[in-house]
């Protein structure tokens, strides 16, 4: 059993590093992909534009005369109304900033979990123990909610500031985001009946 700790442990920690690594990367890429669409709101509204395509919405900003920001939103989550009904500014605001934070939030929440369960593991723990076991749970549901919630939530908020037309999709839910959560819920039940057992054998002695 020692032997294989020992052989395991270099890789574990290479995997944490590049955790911690990834952890403080999203955390520096969230702050400065924030700052960045701050920066680019603050340009006049007359730069703005939204053009209509066949299934999907391109909102467009020009960032110098030959580079363009543009972001595409299907109509599923933007009415194919009227250009003339909105305004593009808010309309490219709203869905850069509400799906750059979600997602960045959502990583690197899930990454600091898995970063946590590795160093209980090289601090001498047993992978299987009741913290890890809530840090995996966490982790699933953490992933459920953002299938669940991060495309309606920018739904909802296109229809509270930028369209006024009260439309909510539920076919934006992500079933494969749902599946994996539940898996990973599943494991955590795995890591705590291990825990449990482990308890229990360590009463005996």
């Amino acid at each position: 059993m020692n032997g294989i700790e020992f052989r395991a442990k270099p890789g574990l920690k290479r995997m944490h590093v590049a955790l911690m690594i990834g952890y403080w990367g999203g955390i520096a890429l969230l702050v400065a992909s924030v700052c960045f669409k701050l920066w680019i709101g603050l340009k006049p509204q007359e730069l703005f534009t939204a053009e209509k395509g066949i299934a999907h919405w391109f909102f467009s900003v020009p960032l110098s005369d030959t580079v363009t920001n543009s972001v595409m939103v299907p109509f599923t989550y933007f009415q194919p109304i009227n250009p003339d009904m909105f305004d593009a500014k808010t309309a490219y605001l709203i869905v850069t900033l509400t799906n750059t934070t979600l997602i960045f939030i959502t990583y690197i929440y899930s990454i600091g979990q898995i970063r946590y369960i590795i160093g209980s593991i090289l601090s001498g723990g047993s992978p299987f123990s009741l913290a890890n076991a809530t840090r995996l749970r966490r982790l699933g549901v953490v992933v459920i909610l953002y299938s669940l919630l991060a495309k309606l939530l920018l739904n909802i908020l296109i229809c509270l500031f930028v369209t006024r037309i009260f439309s909510i999709n539920l076919g934006s839910i992500s079933l494969i985001g749902i599946i994996i959560g539940i898996l990973v819920l599943f494991v955590s039940e795995i890591f705590k009946y291990g825990a449990l057992l482990q308890e229990e054998h360590d009463s005996t002695l």
